[in-house]
């Protein structure tokens, strides 16, 4: 069960704050292992957590669908989800993925063959027969649904929508990848824009500063010079990492995608702050090890290769170095890389031309950038890299997008200190808000 739960409005506009003790109660739902074989009758458990505080006869059924991580029911605490329960006396659910956290269709995963049953198509599967089967089972079957989601579960909630429209009603996408690429050469030309933004020496700071460590790492004592620097960052054992890998890092903690608001101003500050004894390098790297902590942290291992075979079966997604409006331009071949990363890990089979055969039949089914769809609100952050490979244009009324600058990453599924600096996307939020309120009611 739920225990405390406090609720309150600030100066009349829509705020909430969610106190959530420990002691949530685990709830199992029996799901089919492979939904596309009607033969196959073998089942497994998927976790799912309720709130109900809110809950009025007849209110809608909320379900938060869960990502490519563990759930964890806390993070519901200041999510906008919250606030249409509120309006509209609707039932929260919290539904864990299957293959994440707890939600294991097999106990230990041995071989390949193992993750045959992790796809998108499942998920989608899964979530429809849970809704179909909760709402009978928790007296809902009038209720209307909206589901909702950040980053690939906001993908996962606008085809909900898209391919489930007499189950599902609505949906909130945030940071929702919807246009699948191999070649994601886009993610770093929105950390470009942030830094170039500020001013021309800072983007040609981090330019020189990742040149120079590319020179270094050509050579035994360069590289142990920067393993050296290095040393003690929280984004893993440098003294392990290869050349391509620390670059990557590098390039992850400069491209941060949950960076704040204020992100570029401060760093082109630091950035540009340097004497005249420090080299860009030396410059780069101190910044780097002051963000590393806001960027890198402890992945669970089970989560981290579940994900890792979505992308090299279906997703792609390679961060690419090919564009020259980034400020990592390298010939280096980060596909290559990562496709030898999936035939190491599951097998030879999962090669290029796979892998472009399935995206192309994922934009195919799906619409991609062409996605036809209704009664879904969308949202980016300008400051987020994937919003370029989001829905984000409106087709009609009924699609409202909401883009805004200085957001990052799924920024608008938590109210943070970051609405004070962000009016923009306090307002956008009471706006969507009120839309899926009309939907609902």
């Amino acid at each position: 069960m739920l225990c405390l739960l406090v609720v309150f409005l600030i100066s009349g506009a829509i705020g909430y704050e969610i106190y959530l003790g420990d002691d949530f109660e685990e709830k199992w739902f029996e799901q089919y292992l492979d939904h596309f074989d009607a033969r196959d009758n073998r089942t497994f458990f998927m976790r799912y957590y309720e709130i109900d505080s809110f809950y009025q006869p007849g209110g809608p059924l909320l379900l938060e669908i869960g990502g490519e991580v563990t759930v964890d029911p806390s993070s519901l605490a200041l999510s906008p989800t919250l606030a249409v329960a509120r309006r509209l006396g609707g039932k929260i659910v919290l539904l864990e993925h299957r293959y994440y956290g707890s939600s294991a269709p097999f106990e230990n995963i041995t071989d390949t063959e193992d993750y045959k049953y992790l796809s998108a198509e499942q998920a989608l599967e899964d979530i429809a027969h849970f809704i179909e089967k909760y709402k009978n089972l928790a007296g809902l079957s009038s209720s209307k649904v909206a589901v909702f989601g950040c980053s690939y579960a906001g993908t996962l909630a606008t085809w909900m929508r898209y391919k489930f429209p007499h189950l599902v009603d609505a949906a909130w996408a945030s940071s929702a990848p919807i246009r699948i690429v191999l070649d994601f050469y886009q993610y770093y030309e929105v950390a470009a824009e942030i830094y170039s933004n500020v001013s021309s020496e800072c983007i040609a700071m981090i330019r020189q500063g990742y040149r120079e460590a590319k020179a270094m790492l050509a050579t035994p004592e360069g590289e142990k010079t920067i393993k050296t620097v290095f040393d003690g960052w929280e984004c893993g054992n440098v003294t392990e990492m290869s050349g391509p890998e620390i670059l990557a890092t590098m390039r992850m903690v400069l491209s941060n995608q949950y960076s704040k608001p204020n992100h570029g101003v401060e760093s082109c500050r630091f950035l540009q702050g340097k004497n005249s004894s420090t080299t860009p390098f030396q410059q780069l790297a101190a910044f780097i090890l002051q963000q590393a902590g806001n960027v890198c942290f402890d992945e669970d291992l089970d989560d981290l290769m579940a994900w890792s075979y979505q992308t090299c079966s279906q997703f792609g997604f390679s961060f690419t170095t090919t564009s020259y409006n980034q400020p990592f331009k390298d010939t280096y071949s980060s596909i290559e890389a990562d496709l030898k990363f999936c035939a190491d890990a599951f097998g030879n089979e999962f090669d290029l031309e796979a892998l472009q055969r399935s995206i192309d039949r994922m934009n195919r089914v799906y619409g991609g950038g062409s996605l036809k769809v209704t009664k879904v609100v969308t949202f980016h952050g300008k400051q987020d890299p994937w919003s370029a490979m989001g829905l984000n244009q409106e087709m009609n009324k009924d699609t409202p997008v909401f883009l805004v600058p200085g957001a990052s990453h799924c920024a608008d599924m938590s109210k943070s200190e970051d609405d004070a600096e962000l009016p923009l996307l306090h307002e956008s939020r009471k706006k969507a808000i009120n839309i899926m309120k009309t939907w609902l009611q």
